[in-house]
């Protein structure tokens, strides 16, 4: 995604830190993810941490069915700049920065069944978006309009079975893409206890 310009340019710089006391943002370890076909969507931020809601999601057989993965972990990097030209190609050298790249999300399924890991590789040729679960039951989600939705990702992709050596166990890597700027509108709930243990019926 190429980075926004105005020309003319906006009467006035938009206030960026308005708070000395603003919260922090940290989610912490990702152990757990949620995926569902593109556009699902939590009524509200409320019902994203409603065990009523999950369990009607988590049975659900249509489009809005949340499928929950194994436990897991997983790392988001820092997104890259993707720029243009070099040496003298520009003015001084310096590459023009003109976006972002995606960000690719990689991450490993521990000592799992494959049948686990064959069900969940049958869903990578879907559209889908993901919520992230981490360690302490809270979601990280994608605040869309007064909805709690997922990040739309791409090239889902699992291994196959590594049986590790004496320093490494048994697991499956999987790896998928998140859009550049994917996290502007990103928001994390309160600890939900049941996220965790969430099973689909």
């Amino acid at each position: 995604m190429s980075r926004t310009v105005y020309c003319p340019a906006v009467a006035t710089l938009a206030s960026v830190v308005t708070s000395i006391t603003d919260c922090p943002t940290e989610f912490g370890q990702i152990q757990k993810i949620g995926f569902w076909r593109r556009g699902q969507a939590f009524a509200s931020v409320a019902s994203a941490t409603s065990a009523t809601v999950w369990t009607a999601r988590l049975a659900s057989t249509g489009d809005a069915k949340l499928l929950v993965s194994p436990m897991l972990t997983a790392n988001i990097p820092a997104s890259e700049a993707r720029e243009a030209g070099s040496g003298n190609e520009v003015l001084n050298g310096i590459p023009i920065a003109i976006g972002s790249n995606p960000v690719k999300v990689e991450g490993k399924i521990w000592e799992n069944a494959q049948t686990v890991i064959t069900a969940l590789k049958a869903i990578g040729g879907e559209y889908l978006d993901v919520i992230f679960i981490n360690e302490a039951g809270q979601i990280l989600y994608n605040l869309v309009g007064a909805t709690a939705a997922g990040f739309p990702i791409t090239s889902l992709w699992i291994s196959d079975l590594s049986t590790g050596t004496f320093t490494d166990g048994t697991s499956n890597n999987f790896s998928f893409y998140l859009r550049p700027n994917w996290s502007n509108a990103a928001a994390i709930t309160v600890a939900m206890a049941s996220a965790l243990d969430s099973v689909n019926s």
